[in-house]
C-alpha cells in the first residue's frame, strides 16, 4: 500500500532534492510513467524500498531506492512526495543514479534529482 502522501506545490518547492550525491550517472530528461513505494510489510521491502520508471526508458529500466538492492541509497520522505508530485503534475525529472550490483544483478539506485516545468 502506498504511503499517503502530503499534497505538494510543486510550484513554491524546491525542486532539486537533497539527496546526497556520489559520482553518478544522469538520465535523459523525461516525465514519470509510474512510481512504486513499498512498505515495510511487502515481500520485496527487504530488496527495496521504492522505485520511478521515466517514459522515456520505461520498457528497460526501473530507478530504485533503499534495501540490499540499494545500500545507502534511501530516499527521504519528502523527496518521495516530490517525485510522486512531479509525477502527478506532470513535472520533467532528470535522475541521478548509481549502478549497484546485488547477487550478480545490477540495479539502478537514485543518487539525485532535478525536477523541470519542460
Amino acid at each position: 500500500m502506498m504511503r499517503s502522501l502530503v499534497s505538494l506545490g510543486i510550484a513554491g518547492a524546491a525542486l532539486v532534492a537533497a539527496v546526497p550525491r556520489a559520482a553518478a550517472d544522469s538520465t535523459a530528461t523525461s516525465s514519470v510513467a509510474q512510481v512504486m513505494v513499498l512498505e515495510p510489510g511487502d515481500k520485496n521491502y527487504k530488496n527495496f524500498h521504492g522505485a520511478i520508471w521515466l517514459e522515456y526508458d520505461k520498457a528497460s529500466y526501473n530507478y530504485r531506492w533503499g534495501g540490499v538492492q540499494c545500500k545507502g541509497r534511501e530516499l527521504s520522505d519528502s523527496s518521495v512526495q516530490i517525485l510522486f508530485a512531479s509525477f502527478k503534475s506532470e513535472y520533467l525529472v532528470t535522475l541521478e543514479y548509481e549502478v549497484s550490483e546485488h547477487k550478480s544483478k545490477q540495479y539502478r539506485c537514485i543518487t539525485g534529482f532535478t525536477i523541470s516545468k519542460s
